[in-house]
This record gives structure tokens, C-alpha cells and sequence, in this order.
């Protein structure tokens, strides 16, 4: 992919917390910013390690985006219960009320007063899981993002951004470090299958770019700096994640 101007993307994971003393997504994500460079002519990467924690880590997201100013976020964490990569179809309106990495306990109020009860991702999960199957990777469709940090997170994403904010995507991923994990994957793998989804997200950007340029020419013949965001929901795979 060349592009003289590069795509930016935001890739985040979670670090540990209360039953996963080690989170796979924080692994995740420090061997995807190792190994960030052969693999990404035309896109800019940037990582970021959030906490689990209820009152600080949308404000460590929020300022990941701040300074790097993405085009799409690639948000990663782990589910108990997911054996290979689980592509998220929506998030929920909901404040679950299990302890964070400090023992403490969101207020049972929705997550964002007045918002919608669900939000759909604005980076097509369909895109994401084409492009991993075309890789055999082993991939599913969820709609069930849970009710913990992960969903919080993703939920606030999706509704601070607003239109021609950037795309926006949450995976979760098996555990790996439990020994008694039903993973499918193993963490070799698992970066090189986040390396395809930054490549997948990098060309909905730009697709995505083309089309809003296009309907802004069509309409008075200039071009546009913003895009629209191409969300969609699909599928269901129910289950608890973390």
C-alpha cells in the first residue's frame, strides 16, 4: 500500500486485572509495535496499553487518539470464553459491575447518559473478518461485547467520535497465558493476524476516503478532508468477555 500521505492507526490492548494477571491483548500490542515496520508501507502505527479501570481508561484512549489523531482504532482485549479472534458487532449502553484492576466498581448508570442503548462499529466487521479468513485465520462474529472495561471502552469510542471521526473496531481475543485455555491461536500468530487487520482497517480508510470524495465532487465539485464512517452488525456469538 503507498500512500504519500500515510494512514494512521491506533491500536490499543488492556492491561491485567482481577483473575488475568497477564492480559494477551498488552502482549499483543507491544509485539505488534516491535515488529510494526516491515509491514506497514503507507500506514502510520501507534500503540497504546490502557488500564482496566472504570474511571481512567476511556481518558487513556481519549488521549492516545489526541495525540496520534488516528483514521481508524483497533481496540483489543481478552474474553474468558473465546477461542479464536472474535470480531465485535456492537456495543451496549450498559455499566456492568465487576471489579476493575483496583477492586472498584462503576455505579450502575448507563455509560454514556441519553445515548443510544447500542452502538455499531464504524470499521465494518465483515471487512476485518474477510480479510482474516482470506489468511485462515480462525475468526467469529460476537455480539456480545460483555458488560466489563472492554464493552465500556468500545462503547465510548463509538460515541465520542461522531461522524468523520476515525474507524472504529473492538476484538477480543482468547486469554493464552491460562493453561487451561481453549485458544485455537497462538501469540506468534495472533500478531500476525493484528498485522492483517491493520492492513484491512488502513484500506477502509482509504475506501472510504475515495467515497466521500466522490459524493463531495458529485455534489460541488471539491474534494473533502473528512470521510464518512461505514459501520455494520451481523451475526451472534454470545458470551462473557473481560
Amino acid at each position: 500500500m503507498t500512500n504519500a500521505n500515510p494512514v494512521r492507526v491506533l491500536v490499543t490492548g488492556f492491561g491485567p486485572f482481577p483473575g488475568v494477571p497477564r492480559n494477551a491483548s498488552e502482549t499483543l500490542v507491544h509485539n505488534l509495535a516491535l515488529r510494526a515496520e516491515p509491514c506497514t508501507e503507507g500506514i502510520a502505527l501507534s500503540t497504546a496499553v490502557l488500564p482496566v479501570c472504570w474511571a481512567t481508561a476511556h481518558e487513556a484512549e481519549t488521549a492516545a487518539v489526541a495525540a496520534f489523531a488516528p483514521d481508524a482504532v483497533l481496540h483489543f482485549g481478552v474474553s474468558r470464553r473465546a477461542a479464536v479472534f472474535e470480531i465485535e458487532s456492537r456495543a451496549v449502553n450498559i455499566c456492568g459491575q465487576r471489579p476493575d484492576a483496583h477492586g472498584r466498581i462503576s455505579p450502575l448508570a448507563p455509560l454514556v447518559r441519553a445515548g443510544a442503548p447500542l452502538l455499531t462499529p464504524t470499521l465494518a466487521p465483515l471487512h476485518l473478518i474477510r480479510a482474516l479468513r482470506r489468511a485462515n485465520v480462525p475468526v467469529q462474529l460476537s455480539r456480545n461485547a460483555g458488560r466489563y472495561l472492554c464493552n465500556a471502552l468500545f462503547y465510548r469510542s463509538l460515541a465520542r467520535e461522531g461522524d468523520g471521526g476515525p474507524l472504529a473496531a473492538f476484538i477480543h481475543m482468547p486469554i493464552m497465558e491460562d493453561l487451561s485455555t481453549r485458544s485455537r491461536i497462538t501469540m506468534t500468530e495472533a500478531v500476525d493476524a493484528a498485522r492483517i487487520l491493520v492492513q484491512a482497517a488502513a484500506e477502509a480508510v482509504l475506501r472510504a476516503k475515495r467515497q466521500t470524495a466522490r459524493h463531495s465532487r458529485s455534489r460541488n465539485g471539491n474534494g473533502s478532508q473528512t470521510f464518512h464512517r461505514n459501520g455494520r452488525s451481523g451475526g451472534a456469538v454470545r458470551r462473557e468477555c473481560g
